[in-house]
């Protein structure tokens, strides 16, 4: 068993990983945890692994351990738009929403058309309430990149979170048009039908202007 001290030694990161889940799974989360301590205390980790081991760090309660781990990979790794979104997502999840938005705005710095960075830097602005950054950041990065399929979803998202149903369903519609990838065209199609197919027809360059400006807080309604 690789919770056998004698076993350890032979154990790879990825029979680590498999046998942490099975017991994570099972609600055995001390005899997880015991496991991760006896591998760290006598292997030597590459930093690639890093990001796994925090997300493992994660699940079995140690947070504190996770979001070392994660500066750990980082700084052995050096910043990467990707990686600094994994270190976000992790710090969202543990409600520390200022770190998450620094590491999605690290990650923009380094690729401003970053789909997954892009998408949740806007979700977090937005639920943070700071709703004319997040449509304003939008804005910015359409000029970057006007043929983003992404950032018409993000923006069609957070509008129809807001109750602008016209505005949500022109994204929608353009990036049905945009997009060659089926799993965005059907994402897509589905949110259009669901607020209503036959909404008033806009130009999708006009509502990035408009953006652009910001949203008046009467388009919000009572928030």
């Amino acid at each position: 068993m690789l919770n056998d001290k004698s076993s350890i030694r032979g154990t790879t990161f990825r029979s680590l990983l498999s046998h942490a889940e099975e017991l994570i799974d099972a609600g055995r989360i001390r005899e997880a945890r015991r496991l991760i301590a006896q591998f760290i205390e006598r292997k030597k980790l590459d930093a690639c692994e890093l990001p796994s081991l925090a997300a493992l760090y994660l699940r079995v309660g140690k947070p504190d351990s996770a979001v070392l781990t994660m500066r750990q990979a980082v700084t052995q790794l050096g910043e990467q738009p990707e990686l600094l979104n994994s270190f976000g997502l992790l710090l969202a999840s543990l409600g520390r929403e200022r770190e998450s938005r620094e590491q999605f705005e690290g990650a923009l710095r380094i690729d401003p058309t970053n789909a997954e960075a892009l998408r949740n830097l806007a979700f977090t602005l937005h639920r943070t309430g700071h709703r004319d950054q997040a449509y304003r950041m939008l804005v910015r990065c359409y000029r970057s990149a006007p043929l983003s399929t992404e950032l018409r979803l993000v923006c069609g998202a957070l509008l129809e979170m807001d109750g602008l149903l016209d505005e949500a369903a022109c994204c929608y519609r353009d990036a049905m048009e945009m997009s060659q990838v089926s799993d965005q065209v059907t994402l897509a199609s589905q949110r259009l039908f669901a607020i209503g197919a036959n909404r008033a027809e806009l130009n999708f360059e006009d509502l990035m202007n408009s953006l652009g400006g910001g949203i008046r807080a009467a388009d919000l309604g009572e928030l």
